[in-house]
């Protein structure tokens, strides 16, 4: 939509809430606008290689726009996501029902299912309290709180969104800083301790994001390509049986790293920690009829995710990890329930608002790109390419963990994915390899980013601190990115035959 030009209000509080003030356009998004378009036109213009068709050649065109705009960020990341619908069509590489499709895939609703639970979580306050009861059972001292912090938001990013589950860490987190300021007068240690606390809310939220299917928009992404491009099914139980062990080895590592290494949070000596988490603690109340009831809905929703297909084999009904995710939400939405100033739903439409509706899209315009791949010819053409090369199966898989994290570092994980998906399926198939070989990779690689501010939303959260340098951040995450390639190489080749039937 144009915008119109500023009125002199806009003009006089360019910083206001007026969505139509004035903002500065950063140089890069302001090149990769008319770059992606141009270059577009310029691939278009051109023959296509050897052995390649016009439609893959356009869908070369295609896909070179939308990495333009994904890694520039020139349009809002969702709003790229939308091209498909308009190009594909257009360029005569997928017809618009076939495109539109991806867009309304089983795993998309897995994921709106998981978010509508979270909305009702953080709607109830059930999230804030599960948090403070982790970080208060694991212990008082500095080193113990942190790795409280890092269980608990790593536990409550396994199920809800971890830029919201980072925020909420981060609040709290504040308190106790000031806190534990109060105890001692040693600057540099309650430096270290507030950095090292900070960085473990950020990297315990991807971290524990790897755990489960709905735990960061890369896992969902990937069950969803190879389920609707290779008719491979990942379930909720089967990503958990890989994504667990990553998640539990990870978390002590982290805080080994954080307190013992580069903070030595460990050596403040202060008393009466413990009483400060009592009172937030405290403050909570009792548990009430509403966050109870949220409480039933998402234990039981757990539980049927990991227990689906014993539970499939058992009763005989068609179940699947979507329907499940889907149904947990309209019992939320339609049973009411009753309190002492009368009867409320755990979720309404206005508790959806927060809902980031975007990342959904997002998961289309991926699956859109991916499927164009398929119908093009272009995937044939790539496997084709590759086929006369001759690489060890560990070292691809090693190149591609190293390569997304890297990436990921300055780009959107998801959009990564989303880009590097149809490619290396595309690859793996022309090198005669499994499918999930390179592919399950490029998931895990994209939610171990932790150099950066711009890495992650919770890495840019925790940057708000202002004690923290980016030096710290830096440091600390370039140490844990070779931690997380190496854990994750470990368990994918010794778990990656059991879990998913590869052979290496």
């Amino acid at each position: 939509m144009p915008q119109t030009p500023p009125s002199q209000d806009c003009a006089a509080a360019p910083n206001g809430n007026d969505p139509l003030a004035p903002k500065p356009l950063p140089r890069r998004r302001l090149v990769g606008i008319f770059l992606g378009p141009a270059v577009a036109v310029i691939l278009l213009t051109l023959p296509a290689p050897e052995g390649m068709s016009g439609t893959a050649w356009r869908m070369v065109a295609i896909t070179c726009w939308m990495v333009i705009w994904w890694l520039s960020e020139a349009v809002p990341i969702p709003a790229t996501a939308l091209l498909p619908l308009v190009l594909m069509p257009v360029l005569d590489v997928r017809d618009m029902g076939g495109t539109a499709s991806s867009y309304a895939n089983p795993l998309i609703f897995l994921f709106l299912g998981g978010f509508l639970l979270a909305a009702a979580m953080q709607r109830v306050g059930l999230h804030r309290r599960i948090a403070l009861r982790i970080v208060w059972v694991m212990g008082t001292t500095p080193d113990r709180i942190v790795l409280g912090f890092m269980v608990a938001t790593a536990f409550l990013s396994m199920w809800i969104s971890n830029t919201a589950t980072a925020i909420m860490m981060y609040a709290v987190a504040l308190s106790v800083i000031a806190f534990v300021g109060q105890k001692t007068e040693d600057s540099v240690l309650l430096r270290g301790f507030g950095v090292a606390l900070m960085l473990s809310i950020a990297y315990s939220a991807s971290i524990g994001g790897v755990a489960t299917l709905i735990g960061t928009p890369p896992n969902a992404l990937l069950a969803s390509f190879v389920l609707e491009n290779y008719g491979i099914e990942i379930s909720f139980a089967r990503w958990m049986m890989i994504g667990l062990p990553i998640t539990v080895i990870m978390l002590p590592l982290a805080w080994l790293l954080l307190t013992r290494v580069l903070f030595r949070s460990h050596a403040i000596n202060i008393a009466g920690t413990g009483g400060a988490l009592r009172n937030e603690v405290q403050a909570l109340g009792r548990m009430g009829p509403a966050e109870r009831w949220v409480a039933i809905v998402f234990g039981l929703t757990a539980t049927a995710w990991i227990l689906r297909e014993p539970i499939t084999l058992v009763t005989g009904l068609a179940l699947d990890d979507a329907m499940i995710a889907i149904a947990a939400a309209m019992v939320l939405f339609a049973v009411p329930i009753t309190t002492d100033g009368g009867r409320i739903f755990a979720l309404d439409w206005e508790a959806t608002h927060d809902v980031p509706w975007g990342i959904l899209i997002l998961f289309g315009g991926g699956l859109a790109l991916a499927g164009g791949f398929n119908t093009s010819g272009l995937a044939q053409w790539i496997g084709e390419a590759v086929g006369g090369i001759s690489v060890g199966t560990l070292i691809l898989v090693l190149a591609v963990l190293v390569a997304i994290v890297y990436m990921t570092e300055i780009t959107s994980n998801t959009a990564s994915t989303a880009t590097f998906l149809p490619i290396l399926g595309a690859v793996a198939l022309g090198m005669e390899m499994d499918v999930l070989a390179l592919t399950v990779p490029v998931a895990l690689g994209a939610s171990m980013a932790f150099m950066m501010p711009v890495a992650t939303p919770p890495n840019a959260i925790v940057f708000a601190y202002d004690r923290m340098q980016l030096s710290d951040m830096v440091r600390a995450g370039f140490l844990l990115n070779i931690l997380a390639i190496a854990v994750s190489f470990g368990a994918f080749i010794l778990l990656g035959g059991w879990v998913f039937g590869i052979s290496f």
